[in-house]
This record gives C-alpha cells, sequence and structure tokens, in this order.
C-alpha cells in the first residue's frame, strides 16, 4: 500500500513536471524589449491578459480580443510582423470567396479542424486544417478573393510564421 502510495505521488509529481514543460517559448513580460513592448502597445491599445513568447527572432504576444485567440508577430526591431487571429472551426468567419472555394472545393466533404486568419505586410491569408478519415491531414492556405495559395499535407509543429512562403 506504502509502494502504491509513492509511485502515486510520483506520477503525478512527473504530470506537474512535464506539463509545465509544454510551454518552453514563453518569457516573462520583463523579457520582452521595451521598444518590442511600445510597438505592440501601440498597435494593440488596451489589451490586457497578454503573455509573451520568443519564436526564432520574434517576441509573440498571445491574449483574446473580441472572443479570438491572437497573436500578433514582432521582430527585435519592434517591427510588427504578423497577427495570427483563431477561428475555431467557423467557416462563417470565413471572407465569402474564401468559403466558397473550400465548399466547392476538392476537399468539401472533409472535417475543418481549425481555421486561421494571417495578416502580414504583404497579404492576408487563411489556413483551413482539415481531416478526414483514413487519409493524412492538410492544410489549405487561401487568398482573400479565394485562390488557392498551397495544399500541403499538415506537418506537426509546422508554425506558420512570418516568413513562410507561397
Amino acid at each position: 500500500m506504502k509502494t502504491n502510495l509513492y509511485g502515486l505521488i510520483l506520477a503525478l509529481f512527473a504530470v506537474v513536471v512535464f506539463t509545465g514543460c509544454d510551454k518552453d517559448d514563453d518569457i516573462r513580460v520583463s523579457d520582452v524589449p521595451q521598444n518590442v513592448m511600445n510597438a505592440f502597445e501601440t498597435k494593440f491599445p488596451n489589451v490586457v491578459g497578454v503573455e509573451w513568447e520568443k519564436k526564432s527572432d520574434y517576441y509573440v504576444a498571445d491574449f483574446w480580443k473580441e472572443g479570438m485567440e491572437t497573436h500578433v508577430w514582432i521582430d527585435s526591431k519592434a517591427e510588427w510582423k504578423m497577427t495570427e487571429l483563431d477561428f475555431g472551426t467557423n467557416l462563417g468567419l470565413l471572407p465569402d470567396a474564401v468559403q466558397n472555394a473550400f465548399r466547392n472545393g476538392q476537399y468539401a466533404n472533409w472535417r475543418v479542424d481549425d481555421i486561421d486568419k494571417y495578416e502580414r505586410l504583404d497579404r492576408t491569408f487563411y489556413l483551413i486544417e482539415i481531416e478526414t478519415n483514413g487519409q493524412q491531414d492538410r492544410d489549405l492556405f487561401f487568398a482573400e478573393d479565394g485562390s488557392l495559395l498551397k495544399d500541403e499535407v499538415d506537418k506537426e509543429n509546422n508554425d506558420v510564421t512570418p516568413s513562410t512562403t507561397f
């Protein structure tokens, strides 16, 4: 009985330790350079509950705005590079052209797993992650006008960044 209790305590400790390691990229607000913080606060005034991450050469502010998870990418020169909005699985948040392109495309009968909108200096685009039984998950990238920019097999931990190309 005592051995089982120690085993349970050890297992719970391991869960707590390893769960805490999931967010390796998280940084403290005090580690965000002031010029980056100023650029963020200028573009997104009055935002509360911001958490920061460091991804590659970017500082990423994570917060909720108007019910949507939002990620803002700013480089070390304090230049805004990208905003990502998580639409969940709601196709209705997409522009009509993108909705129609998806619904009339070859993957119309696949299940939507996630939808994100990306705003960058060079363009705005949408990523629809889809899945179906017996097939590899796919990532579909659409331009605002509904044209398909890229169709690829979904890769684990393959973040879209400001330097992602089509």
